[in-house]
């Protein structure tokens, strides 16, 4: 296995109207195939504070990727994308728009007016490219968003 991480799984409930959502870990093989998950969801931890904390941001970065669900493939289970998860509507592209302007507000507000950003242009550049990035990001989701209805 060349790599793990976590992923959000459905999974279906003996009520046929009922499934959950829980995160397992999810192994990879080299060509970047699931090979193996762990049979139980797993809980986020760590042997501090800041070990939670950062297992809590991986277990978020979950949520970046196609939702996992199980399905039997020649009577073996696998787990494949979850076709039905959250399509794309007409709110989305502006949704998003807005999440990205309010990330470039809080970013500004928390960091690029911290004192160390005058202080430290190691820190600053990095800075800049982070602000750069969400700027982007606005621009390119406002672009997809015209492109769609020209």
């Amino acid at each position: 296995m060349s790599h793990w991480n976590y992923r959000v799984v459905r999974k279906a409930s003996s009520d046929p109207d009922s499934v959950s959502y829980q995160i397992h870990e999810v192994y990879y093989s080299d060509a970047g195939g699931i090979e193996g998950w762990t049979e139980h969801p797993v809980a986020p931890g760590g042997e501090s504070p800041a070990e939670l904390r950062e297992d809590i941001r991986w277990f978020l970065q979950a949520f970046r990727r196609p939702v996992l669900e199980a399905c039997l493939v020649d009577g073996r289970e696998q787990w494949v994308a979850d076709e039905s998860d959250q399509p794309i509507n007409e709110g989305h592209y502006f949704e998003l728009m807005d999440r990205a302007s309010v990330a470039l507000d809080y970013v500004y507000q928390f960091l690029g007016s911290h004192p160390l950003m005058k202080q430290e242009p190691k820190l600053a550049a990095l800075y800049d490219k982070a602000e750069s990035a969400l700027a982007d990001l606005y621009q390119a989701a406002g672009r997809l968003e015209f492109e769609r209805h020209p």
